[in-house]
């Protein structure tokens, strides 16, 4: 069966919450069926309305009518998905007759031209994910017994293997020079296969009714992709739900729930303003590869050799980090996406055993309608609101004061609009002040919440709508930790309507960055490790209650991802005392605790020792060293 890949514009299978303002997709239990949100999937079992799971198979089912085929060549042999067939002859015919599971059709005539010799035909056959195979099998109908292939080569790859240009490699499996047999099977050890390519050898005319293949036990892998499904307006999106449960597979076929089950499925989610999530490109010039942006449609109907890239269109459409589940029951994952968007599509990547495998029962996503049409945010530093190039430069790590403007836009009086400005920061802040209106006016908010990455000014006697659609400027105080940092911000609404998230773009005519981004000045510390402490420095680890530890704490800066750190304390004699062992960290500012005890926990002795603090990110300022006094 061949699936259309275009856009599906779902009747909702939502509930609605006690607040009315936030919505559900649902798909599987109690919701829209697996199968029907699917746009290619390869080695899983859609048959469960809801659950969907790798595919399982005992040793008497024919694999190949188990799966979704496409009659044409796969186009992406390392991407997983649907299965497909295909050949190599110049003929016309539906190739789909050999995989339909119906001894009965098959492709009769097409092979049987007179006076045509039939060596070298090829057929294809790609099952779209790599399945346990023992038992390979091919045969003509029951009423043309005699007219089958007299000679052939079976080769097969496993989906793991290819060449430097992404084509499988094929390994011969088998080679016979004559054929008696009109039903031709081939049984082997139990391996993984995901390719055939059946070679014909004989000139004689013939036909295949069917290809069937058999195994046993559970795809090692498979995935699963949604349609592009648009829903009937532009959305603020909240949380994603996954619900799951890991299965191992008894030696009676039966499936028990088995907690410690060597499997996991990687969840990816990405939402978009359109529905062409990928950008297509015609080459125009074969010497230069000059290429120019092409549509979906226009692309494949070029020649290959005029075909270009074609990549994620990043500008309209945002991945959301990706998300491995290797436990069961029911996990929450926050989106941080743009929006308000109407489009989105999932994909969930399935890792298991031939015995173990972890079956997803639920998925569940929230929304609500957006607070404005949109919002742009625009940063600058409270004393320099107009910077040279529109860039704002702040010195690594060190407290500074910024200004954050938020212009709101209405496109009618639904959007509710909003009562709170949530902005994320890497360090804690400190709020300075709050303002509204054009010309701005301080306004005494109804509180203010901090916390270590950011703060909520909460304004719901001065909520911004439609009717009273004014510009807010908060300001603040933060360090900066990261080369680069993006200062996301979002418009909250305490009502119930879900966050939405502020874009970056011209807020206010008094500023000119027109951006959210902020960056580290060039004279700033080119150290990973800054602004070592320990509060108090002399403290007196002798159980009085009074200064009987020290907060050991340190800044980290420059570091996207974590990276393992050591905390040691050592003797003037170079002699490790004590350790602390944080683990992974990346940019941002963190404190630890040393009671005063050595590896053995033993109180130490009164005197001086230094404190070192290391990373081990390979740069050439990954250690800071200080002192720190013990006293009785």
């Amino acid at each position: 069966m061949m699936l259309s890949l275009g856009t599906v514009a779902v009747v909702m299978a939502y509930s609605v919450l006690a607040t009315a303002q936030v919505d559900t997709y649902d798909v599987g239990e109690g919701g829209l069926s697996w199968d029907s949100q699917s746009a290619v999937s390869g080695g899983v079992d859609l048959r469960d309305p809801n659950a969907v799971r790798p595919i399982g198979f005992a040793g008497t089912d024919n694999i190949i009518s188990a799966l979704r085929w496409q009659a044409t060549p796969t186009q992406d042999f390392i991407a997983e998905g649907d299965a497909h067939i295909w050949a190599n002859a110049a003929v016309e015919g539906d190739y789909s007759v050999l995989v339909d599971g119906d001894a009965a059709t098959a492709t009769d005539e097409l092979f049987k031209t007179l006076g045509v010799d039939q060596t070298g035909r090829i057929f294809f056959l790609d099952f779209g994910a790599a399945f346990p195979v023992n038992r390979l099998v091919f045969y003509p109908s029951e009423d043309n017994n005699e007219e089958f292939p007299r000679a052939y080569e079976m080769s097969v790859g496993n989906g793991r293997d290819y060449t430097a240009s992404n084509q499988p490699r094929y390994e011969v499996l088998t080679r016979v020079d004559l054929q008696l047999d009109p039903s031709s099977e081939i049984t082997l050890p139990v391996r993984l296969i995901r390719f055939l390519r059946l070679r014909i050898l004989s000139p004689n005319p013939f036909e295949i009714a069917d290809f069937e293949a058999y195994g046993e036990g559970f795809v090692p892998r498979g995935s699963y992709t949604s349609h592009l499904i648009k829903l009937p307006n532009p959305v603020n999106f909240g949380e994603l739900k996954i619900t799951a449960r890991k299965l191992r597979r008894q030696p009676d076929g039966s499936l028990v729930e088995e907690p410690e089950a060597d499997a996991s499925v990687t969840l990816r989610f990405r939402n978009g303003t359109d529905d062409t999530p990928l950008v297509y490109n015609e080459i125009t010039d074969r010497e230069t590869g000059s290429e120019i942006t092409t549509d979906e449609a226009s692309y494949f109907k070029l020649a290959e050799d005029f075909r270009g890239s074609v990549f994620d269109d990043a500008e309209n459409w945002t991945w959301q980090n990706p998300v491995t589940v290797d436990i069961g029951g029911m996990q929450a994952i926050e989106l941080d996406l743009p929006g308000p968007r109407s489009y989105f599509e999932f994909q969930m990547l399935f890792e298991g055993t031939s015995t173990d495998l972890i079956e997803v029962q639920r998925l569940s996503l929230t929304y609500s309608q957006p607070l404005t049409e949109r919002a742009l945010g625009e940063v600058a530093l409270a004393n320099l609101p107009q910077p040279e190039r529109g860039i704002v430069e702040v010195p690594a790590g060190i407290d500074t004061a910024f200004t954050y403007d938020v212009r709101p836009e209405f496109a009618n009086n639904r959007q509710t609009g909003f009562d709170a400005l949530k902005i994320n920061t890497q360090t804690e802040p400190t709020f300075l002040k709050l303002e509204m209106g054009n010309p701005r006016v301080e306004i005494v908010p109804d509180s203010v919440k901090i916390e270590n990455d950011g703060l909520t000014v909460y304004f719901p006697s001065n909520r911004v709508t439609a009717d009273n659609a004014q510009t807010v400027r908060v300001s603040f105080r933060t360090s900066i930790m990261l080369y680069t940092t993006i200062l996301t911000c979002e418009l909250l609404d305490t009502s119930g309507s879900l966050p939405q998230p502020v874009q970056p773009g011209d807020a206010t005519v008094d500023v000119n960055t027109n951006s959210i981004n902020v960056f580290f000045s060039p004279a700033s510390s080119p150290d990973v490790i800054t602004n070592l402490r320990a509060r108090p420095s002399i403290f007196t680890p002798n159980n009085d209650g009074i200064n009987d530890d020290t907060v050991i704490g340190f800044d980290v800066l420059r570091l996207v991802r974590s990276v393992d750190f050591s905390i040691g304390i050592y003797d003037l004699s170079g002699r490790l005392i004590a350790s602390l062992s944080p683990g992974g960290l990346a940019s941002g500012r963190f404190e630890y605790v040393w009671d005063g005890r050595d590896g053995g926990g033993q109180v130490v002795p009164p005197g001086l020792y230094l404190l070192r603090v290391s990373a081990d990110s390979r740069a050439d300022n990954d250690t800071f060293t200080s002192v720190l006094s013990v006293s009785y």
